[in-house]
């Protein structure tokens, strides 16, 4: 077992390249030395080279003995990659036939999620978790955790046929030329909240934020079809609800993602400053949605400054996902690119007035190695930069961003794919990647990566909706989606004009925010999410099938 006080045996397999030679080591050799140390929970990883070397592959095993009830916790790359236990006769999804299509790789989709770098798994039985992950066996956890993944994004395998637990690295794009800490592992066995509670403090890591978000956000409506009047008929008619904290423009006041200071005079022809101080003047903190590191393939901005982005091999702009019709990245060590970034949060965040960013797309700036540093290196040195450019007094919701590079950096953190309007996960939606929009997918996400809410960020699970238009839920199906929200959630947003609320619905929005209720225990059987929870100090439950939205029970338990 993982954590116990005792030796554990490992194994190692290092793939390397010296000069033109390429070559492999299971352990100390005339080319590097390799200086494990084991202490209480805790085994490092030093690679000592005695020449220049670049590692093609680091892995360690450990033999782990699984039985037919272990259960793996695996932990998607980026906020919307799906995360969830699968069980030894599960097959874990990879990048869909529409994501692998000639089309999709032009647009980059293989770049939303670790699919360039992680080999997709060919057999049940075998899954993958990015930076944690665990073994479950009843209510006993295994966990084993990287305590940094700036040295390269750790990926840790559970093979559950060759009963082998294996940790890799993607050390892509490094030379090493100096000793390099390239592994620091934090393992425990315990309870689901011992265990979290003991990583984090290895980590050293404690939430920026313990007050929640509460309010609205423009997308889940209108999407990028937004102007001034709608913000401000929304704004007007959420503002006096109880509870309201926030109110979020999303997308659609630019004229290109990308070109975030030019705004779209016919949209907002007061500007965005307006806004901002419509929504202060009564009584909200005022928050933006941006892309910062995405560039919409017809953007001024991609036209004007081509040099500024991140280039595949022929030195051309590289595409790294489909939406907007294709989109670029920015190269946030590029010194003029990154001075734009800081010129957009110095407007948005000071000229304009907004109090918080929402920040979308962070994947972006990580897609592949820069300049001798890993992806890993990358996404923490891009998150860092933006809290740099948000500052101490500002708040920062990130999304599409990879975990670790983001604990204790973000304010609040989408943890789930975008929700649909509907509940069922679409046979369209699977073929694409396993970061597409998916209601199930975002609840999964809630409930499994729920030990980080309260100990990295707060953790965003995305929106309730409760109005009766534009939406394919059953009421029931909204009411349970919004208690749902409420017990996992540290951002309660919603996109309804509540304005239209009838006064069952008003009702329901008031509880949501009045956040009276307090999750008890979860847990999961084949397709069914079961809930505990108690509301006003009584015992509730909430029973579903999470993939269909088929209900089994919600409310108080019967005395």
């Amino acid at each position: 077992m993982i954590g116990e006080n005792r030796p554990m045996t490992f194994s190692y397999h290092i793939d390397y390249k010296l000069g033109s030679t390429v070559k492999t080591a299971t352990g100390s050799n005339e080319d590097l030395l390799l200086q494990v140390q084991e202490s209480d929970h805790r085994l490092q990883v030093t690679l000592h080279p005695t020449a220049p070397i670049q590692v093609r592959s680091f892995i360690l095993e450990l033999p782990f003995l699984f039985t037919p009830a272990s259960r793996f916790m695996a932990n998607g790359f980026q906020s919307w990659t799906d995360s969830r236990e699968f069980g030894p006769t599960e097959r874990m999804p990879g990048l869909g036939t529409v994501g692998k299509s000639p089309i999709g790789r032009h647009l980059g989709m293989q770049y939303t999620g670790d699919y360039t770098f992680v080999p997709e798994e060919k057999q049940a039985g075998v899954f993958h978790s990015h930076g944690f992950a665990y073994v479950r066996t009843g209510d006993m956890l295994d966990f084993i955790g990287s305590l940094t993944d700036r040295t390269g994004f750790t990926v840790i395998t559970a093979d559950m046929n060759r009963n082998v637990l294996a940790v890799s690295k993607d050390l892509e794009g490094l030379m090493l030329t100096e000793d390099y800490p390239v592994l620091d592992l934090y393992m425990q066995q315990g309870h689901y909240d011992a265990v979290f509670d003991g990583y984090f403090a290895a980590l050293g890591v404690h939430p920026r934020q313990t007050e929640k978000l509460r309010g609205y956000t423009s997308w889940y409506n209108y999407y990028s079809n937004i102007n001034h009047n709608i913000i401000m008929h929304d704004l007007r008619a959420i503002a006096p609800c109880a509870g309201v904290n926030t109110f979020q423009v999303d997308d659609g006041y630019q004229t290109a993602v990308g070109d975030w200071l030019s705004v779209d005079s016919k949209k907002f022809p007061f500007g965005m400053r307006r806004v901002a101080d419509a929504v202060h003047q009564r009584g909200l903190k005022a928050g933006l949605w941006l892309a910062p590191f995405a560039v919409q393939k017809n953007a001024y901005l991609a036209k004007k400054h081509p040099g500024w982005l991140v280039a595949d091999k022929k030195g051309s702009p590289l595409m790294v996902g489909a939406n907007w019709g294709g989109f670029y990245a920015l190269d946030i060590y590029h010194k003029e690119a990154r001075a734009y970034i800081k010129q957009v949060f110095q407007t948005v965040l000071h000229t304009w007035g907004f109090d918080m960013v929402k920040l979308d797309f962070l994947y972006a700036a990580s897609v592949k190695p820069l300049y001798g540093k890993t992806r890993g290196q990358v996404a923490y040195d891009a998150m860092e930069l933006l809290r740099e450019c948000v500052g101490e007094d500002k708040l920062l919701l990130a999304c599409g961003a990879p975990m670790l590079p983001s604990f204790g950096v973000a304010d609040y953190m989408r943890i789930g794919a975008d929700m649909a309007l509907s509940w069922p996960h679409s046979a369209r939606r699977r073929q694409m990647h396993r970061e597409d929009v998916s209601t199930p997918n975002a609840m999964l996400n809630s409930v499994y990566r729920r030990g980080l809410n309260g100990r990295a960020f707060l953790n965003d699970p995305d929106v309730f909706l409760l109005r009766r238009n534009n939406i394919s839920f059953t009421p029931e199906q909204q009411a349970l989606l919004a208690k749902f929200i409420q017990l996992f959630g540290g951002v309660l947003f919603t996109s309804d004009d509540v304005s239209t609320y009838k006064p069952e619905q008003a009702s329901l929005f008031a509880d949501t925010l009045a956040d009276t209720a307090t999750l008890t225990d979860v847990s999961q059987e084949d397709d069914v999410l079961t809930v505990r929870y108690t509301q006003s100090d009584r015992p509730c439950t909430m029973q579903f099938n999470v993939y269909t939205g088929q209900i089994f029970a919600f409310g108080a338990d019967e005395k």
